[in-house]
This record gives structure tokens, C-alpha cells and sequence, in this order.
């Protein structure tokens, strides 16, 4: 397995475009459709890269990285 990638896109195809490429690249990859969402998975999952939209309803992205960190 090459890692672990936590995905944070609230549009529905691209995080569905994104997983599929990862995942047939060996990734393992989990999905979250806002920041609150995403944050709430970061313990149970331990990604080793988040790829993070700046533009999410509720917490943008700045404001998530700066939890994330």
C-alpha cells in the first residue's frame, strides 16, 4: 500500500474522480463531503495526506488547515 489519503471535496464526481485514480495507484483513500466531516474522520482514519478544496460549506479550507495542523 503506497499510503493513506483523506479526500475533503464537496463536489461529489470530482471526490469520486479523485478516489478512483488514488485507489488504482494503490492508495487508500477515504472520502468527506465538508471540513467538519473530514475532521471528524481524522483520528479513526490517520491519513498520511489530506487533499483539501478551500471552498466547503460551513468551515472552508484555511480554517480546516489550521485545525488539521
Amino acid at each position: 500500500m503506497s499510503g493513506a489519503v483523506l479526500i475533503v471535496e464537496d463536489e461529489a464526481v470530482l471526490a469520486k474522480n479523485m478516489r478512483t485514480y488514488l485507489e488504482r495507484h494503490g492508495y487508500e483513500v477515504a472520502c468527506a463531503d465538508s471540513a467538519e466531516a473530514g475532521l471528524a474522520m481524522l483520528d479513526r482514519f490517520a491519513p498520511d495526506a489530506v487533499v483539501l478544496d478551500f471552498n466547503l460549506p460551513g468551515i472552508d479550507g484555511l480554517q480546516a488547515l489550521e485545525r488539521i495542523r
